[in-house]
C-alpha cells in the first residue's frame, strides 16, 4: 500500500504528483497489467486431446498428399 503524508505548505497539485511518482517507482501498475488477464494452463486430458486430433489430421493429411487428393 502506497502512502503520501501532507507536508506543511503542499498544495493538492504537489501531493497528487508525489504519490503518482510513488506509484510509477514501485512498478505496481504494470505488474497489475501483467497478471490482468489470467489464462489458464490447460489440462493433462485437454493436452492429450489435441495431440490425439494433431496426429489424426497430420495422418489424413499424408493419406491426402499420398492419394493425390492435394
Amino acid at each position: 500500500m502506497i502512502k503520501v503524508k501532507r507536508i506543511e505548505g503542499d498544495t493538492d497539485v504537489k501531493l497528487v504528483a508525489r504519490f503518482v511518482k510513488r506509484v510509477k517507482l514501485s512498478n505496481l501498475v504494470a505488474r497489475k497489467r501483467k497478471t490482468r488477464y489470467l489464462v489458464k494452463s490447460p489440462s493433462k486430458l485437454q493436452k492429450k486431446r489435441k495431440a490425439i486430433r494433431r496426429s489424426s489430421y497430420q495422418a489424413m493429411e499424408e493419406f491426402l498428399i499420398r492419394t493425390g487428393k492435394k
